[in-house]
């Protein structure tokens, strides 16, 4: 099971979109996913099940990282399923580093699931504690959608850092980065045009080429509980190219 995690210390950088939509991308393209909603927001959780759903569940992700409790993946799809969460993963971020080593409980529990699932995606949080560090200990490669604003620079330099941290300090020395993706691009704006620039010469070949362009349908998507190829099929296409090049740089990896 190829392992990522998609990251931004930064919210609104489209953590939660992306993963979605990939999921979505690659179930189109054969591959059994499983995603991981590691983010105490539950905004990944609750785009698929409403929150008095979630309450009825049992077993949630902090009870596997806590307390070693099974939870069965809750299938959305033929091809995906979700290790939901709620709020009360918040608690983690204080009770987990009472655990010895600590950063790969996430690493350790998802062993599990190694032969079930040709992909895991895991949504984190908007910050660079240690659940963000248990889900980079636990990846292969970061994805790292970054919004094309005037902070896009200070958020990059951070979340790469966390980054070469966690690689150099051995707490997973064969973390990469897989790619920096643009999100929420306009065209029409000139600032956009710019940091997008920058980032792009800076950055190399580790930006994605194609950002993500901006559109409502995205919100729409959140709506309807749907991936957004079902919405637009030329915004889908753009995700059937991304996963393509995903799989194809990282099979036998």
């Amino acid at each position: 099971m190829k392992i990522f995690a998609i990251c931004n210390q930064k919210g609104g950088t489209g953590k939660t979109t992306t993963t979605v939509n990939m999921a979505a991308a690659l179930t189109r393209a054969g591959k059994k996913v499983l995603l991981i909603d590691i983010d105490p927001q539950a905004s990944l959780t609750e785009y698929f099940i409403p929150p008095a759903r979630v309450a009825e569940l049992g077993a949630l992700l902090y009870d596997a990282l806590l307390h070693g409790r099974a939870v069965a993946p809750y299938e959305l799809g033929e091809l995906v399923a979700l290790i939901p969460t709620s709020i009360d993963l918040a608690a983690a971020e204080i009770e987990l580093p009472n655990k010895l080593n600590q950063e790969r409980t996430l690493a350790r529990w998802l062993r599990q699931f190694d032969t079930q699932f040709d992909y895991c995606l895991i949504d984190c949080p908007p910050s660079l504690g240690v659940l963000s560090t248990n889900a980079l200990a636990a990846a292969r490669w970061a994805l790292i959608p970054v919004g094309c604003e005037l902070m896009a620079e200070r958020t990059l330099k951070l979340i790469l850092n966390r980054v070469e941290d966690v690689r150099d300090t051995e707490v997973n020395t064969s973390l990469q980065v897989w790619r920096i993706l643009p999100t929420n691009f306009d065209m029409r704006l000139a600032h956009h045009r710019e940091i997008l620039k920058a980032i792009r010469t800076k950055h190399g070949k580790l930006v994605y080429q194609e950002p993500v362009r901006a559109t409502t349908k995205y919100k729409d998507a959140v709506s309807s509980g749907t991936d957004i190829s079902d919405l637009d099929e030329k915004h889908g296409d753009y995700w059937d190219r991304l996963a393509a090049e995903l799989i194809t740089t990282t099979e036998g990896s």
